[in-house]
């Protein structure tokens, strides 16, 4: 996993493969759309040979559903509709934008990711989220995850969702979703992801953590609180 980096795309592929496995329908074609960005587009054609799996709770707009909101064009939304990501249409760079959908005057604020940048780090966050094997622990310290054997931190910027400062940090075969905890003196909460559960068995020797365990994709709905 530490091998990932944000414009490899050659990089997102071959953790693609490894984290789900071959692509379902590799011969796939999508519909031409000369009006999208380059990169969102082989984006949407990568994730159609996986037959969307590869979002599990936030989702990308599909292509010909994309219209300009406020000077920027929303393309990937959180699954309640509570955070949207955009991009700004002028220039090459394609800046990336977010904001909380109000009824009140919200201005777009610039993430620090370029579209395609962006695009990577989502798909290795939906990854996180819909493993096939999750450990959650709340209000912990952290330090230790660092000095694990092949531990790595990614080379995305920290996010604002699902909290402020949120990062990920890689293993040989593992990944983590790490923020700061509400209760900022308490620590960090972790969501530390697998395709396998013997892949986090490794994750029980930490000392004072209580963890939760979950096996088999979530599936995360309005009436179901979240993991973390």
């Amino acid at each position: 996993m530490s091998s990932l980096a944000p414009t490899d795309n050659q990089g997102l592929l071959r953790f693609l493969r490894r984290w789900y496995g071959a692509p379902k329908t590799p011969n796939v074609r999508l519909q031409e759309s000369p009006e999208a960005p380059r990169e969102l587009v082989e984006w949407h054609q990568v994730s159609a040979q996986w037959s969307g799996v590869i979002t599990s709770h936030n989702y990308a707009i599909p292509l010909p559903e994309l219209t300009a909101e406020d000077g920027k064009i929303p393309f990937w939304i959180e699954n309640q509709g509570t955070w949207l990501w955009a991009f700004d249409p002028n220039g090459e760079d394609h800046h990336v934008y977010e904001r909380e959908p109000s009824g009140e005057p919200n201005p777009w604020k610039r993430t620090g990711e370029r579209l395609s940048e962006f695009l990577v780090h989502a798909t290795v966050l939906e990854a996180i989220l819909g493993a096939p094997a999750t450990k959650v622990a709340q209000e912990v310290q952290v330090d230790w995850l660092w000095s694990q054997e092949g531990s790595c931190e990614s080379p995305f910027p920290a996010w604002n969702w699902p909290a402020r400062d949120s990062c990920i940090l890689s293993g040989t075969n593992w990944l983590a979703l790490i923020h700061p905890s509400d209760n900022l003196e308490a620590g960090h909460d972790i969501m530390l992801a697998a395709i396998s559960a013997e892949d986090l068995a490794w994750a029980e020797n930490a000392p004072g953590i209580k963890w939760r365990s979950y096996s088999g994709v979530q599936d995360y709905t309005t009436d179901e609180p979240l993991p973390w």
